[in-house]
């Protein structure tokens, strides 16, 4: 399956154009994460965008710490990491593979450029983040 068909499939992205998806695909990297890996580490700076395409991630509060605590948990079609990249500031959590992960990673670089041009998606993710806490 191709990098804009993987795209469109997130709810993020349901609505976007095939020209727009395409734009967005050129960038966009796929990586996988095995079993217990931290994909994102709580207090580093965000440099990228995640969309899940399958598996599973948990968001974790003080991963390192004698009690971390799982904030939620998030499957295919799902995205994280968008905040530290779109407010320039460090992790507020961090992400760790359930089960064996793919990932579709897009640099906050790319990601900025692209919400530049299609400033719609911003909203969008506004949307979905507010969905997520109030949840």
């Amino acid at each position: 399956m191709e990098v804009r068909d993987l795209l469109k499939q997130a709810p993020l992205f349901k609505k976007v154009s095939v020209g727009e998806l395409d734009e967005l695909a050129h960038s966009t990297r796929m990586r996988t994460y095995r079993t217990g890996q931290v994909i994102l580490r709580e207090g580093r700076v965000g440099a990228s965008f995640f969309v899940l395409v399958s598996g599973s991630v948990e968001v974790v509060k003080g991963i390192d710490g004698s009690k971390p605590v799982v904030v939620a948990t998030l499957g295919a079609g799902e995205f994280f990491g968008e905040i530290a990249p779109m407010k320039r500031t460090s992790r507020s959590a961090s992400v760790r593979a359930i089960q064996e992960t793919k990932c579709l990673v897009i640099s906050r670089l790319d990601f900025e450029s692209y919400i530049r041009r299609f400033p719609d998606i911003t909203a969008k993710v506004k949307s979905a983040l507010s969905a997520r806490f109030d949840d």
